[in-house]
């Protein structure tokens, strides 16, 4: 119980957003991989940096630009908005937070997969986040209605060849959160502005940052 309660107060400290869903694979993926040269696509296109040199506030960075959570591989991958989040440094790593619904589609590729990106876009694509963060993979390829192209990275993860940073985590540690920690004055107005006063069930996921990648 006390285990629980802690991690629920750590949500509140870090300033945790909100959560919106989306996508199936296409058959247009890019697949940028290692050559064994030194002289990779891959690394004409993108810099690799250290968590210490993130460029953007996290909070402006997540909870206003938000960002697609994206988990599974090049042949079964989903993909959603998300605008709830953290970046920080737990047990000693950097790590990121996210709070995913059990209802989302995402979700059951998350609870099966190590690891998972997260990816930040330029404001050129707003509406494509819109998108997938409004329809479910489950119904329909949001990926392509978002005018978004499927990108396998070098580890094997997927990610969007228009996004501008692509973060890999790595899971460390999942719960699902107890409202029932929530605290005062916070308890009722987070109920009610985030959840309707309706039982929601969301899963916190801790993951450790294992790359950064900035597209030059």
């Amino acid at each position: 119980m006390k285990k629980r309660a802690f991690f629920s107060t750590i949500l509140g400290t870090l300033l945790i957003t909100s959560c919106m869903e989306n996508s199936k694979k296409t058959d247009k993926t890019v697949i940028w991989k290692e050559d064994g040269t030194g002289n990779t696509s891959w690394h004409s296109r993108y810099d690799r940096i250290e968590a210490t040199d993130l460029p953007d506030n996290v909070i402006d960075l997540i909870g206003k630009q938000w960002m697609l959570v994206t988990a599974g591989n090049k042949s079964s991958y989903n993909t959603m908005t998300a605008a709830w989040g953290a970046v920080g440094y737990m047990w000693s790593r950097p790590s990121t937070f996210i709070v995913i619904r059990d209802s989302r589609y995402t979700y059951q590729f998350l609870q099966r997969e190590e690891s998972f990106t997260l990816s930040f876009f330029t404001e050129e694509y707003r509406g494509a986040l819109r998108i997938c963060g409004t329809k479910s993979g489950r119904d329909a390829d949001k990926v392509s209605e978002a005018g978004l192209t499927p990108l396998e990275i070098p580890s094997g993860l997927m990610s969007f060849k228009e996004a501008r940073m692509i973060i890999e985590c790595k899971k460390i540690f999942v719960q699902e959160m107890d409202y029932a920690y929530l605290t005062q004055p916070y308890k009722e107005k987070i109920m009610e502005e985030s959840y309707n006063n309706e039982p929601s069930k969301h899963q916190l996921f801790i993951s450790e940052i294992t790359s950064i990648w900035i597209k030059k």
